[in-house]
């Protein structure tokens, strides 16, 4: 099989268009395409370069061989790996997550690497579902993508607005700076959203006028606040610790 060589060629064009269609997702290098094929996704579209097939040998999936310059041209990265795999975007309901008992809501937050990593750290926490409410980066976005270290595959991810987050019948845990009560296991012992806000303003006022409770992370020292998957990861392993 000889190499597509052509910008003209029309799957080359299918590839570009498969990029920008907002219903997919792009899975660029072995690991995460690898990660994905294990988790039992199916490729919609996948792309390989002959260096790959040298490296690794030939992938028992369809794929479209493209040559190195063409395959630069859709890949996000500056060394490319030669594998590209796109997936349906793997978005669930609100009521799908609601058979979870524990629950993430991330409301605003608006770093992409922040949501990544928090989505890693719920999957290592045992967390099954998220909620991303409006404003908050698509955990979708390739830098979010690549700090979940392909972890979004494996937990349920779910769009809805505070509206919608009111219907769980979770008790909501909200992380605040410095009201409410210290964050400790005896919190987490019936099912619980906790609720992590926007890095620099926190909650939004249709979260934090939800009925749960408030809580905070006590802190000896001098410094206000931390980063938001950092407080998030503290939070979870209290959590999972109180699974036990």
């Amino acid at each position: 099989m000889k190499p597509i060589n052509s910008r003209q060629n029309e799957r080359f064009k299918t590839l570009l268009e498969a990029k920008k269609d907002k219903g997919l997702l792009m899975l660029e290098g072995r690991r995460l395409a690898l990660d994905a094929l294990s988790r039992g996704y199916k490729p919609v579209l996948s792309v390989i370069t002959p260096a790959y097939i040298e490296l690794h040998g030939t992938p028992q999936f369809d794929f479209i061989l493209l040559s190195e310059d063409l395959f630069s041209k859709i890949s996000d990265t500056q060394t490319p790996q030669g594998i590209i795999v796109f997936i349906g975007r793997p978005y669930k309901s609100i009521d799908d997550l609601k058979v979870h008992d524990r629950l993430i809501v991330l409301d605003g937050l608006q770093d992409p690497g922040n949501v990544g990593t928090i989505v890693r750290t719920a999957e290592a926490f045992g967390f099954k579902g998220i909620i991303v409410t409006p404003g908050t980066a698509s955990p979708f976005s390739e830098k979010a993508v690549r700090a979940s270290m392909g972890s979004l595959l494996g937990i349920d991810i779910a769009q809805a607005g505070a509206d919608e987050i009111a219907s769980l019948d979770h008790e909501i845990v909200s992380l605040v700076l410095d009201e409410g009560e210290p964050v400790r296991h005896e919190i987490f012992t019936c099912r619980f959203a906790v609720c992590l806000g926007q890095e620099g303003s926190g909650l939004s006022a249709g979260i934090l006028t939800l009925p749960g409770r408030k809580v905070f992370i006590p802190m000896k020292g001098r410094t206000e606040s931390l980063n938001v998957a950092v407080a998030a990861g503290i939070v979870m392993a209290i959590a999972a610790g109180a699974a036990k």
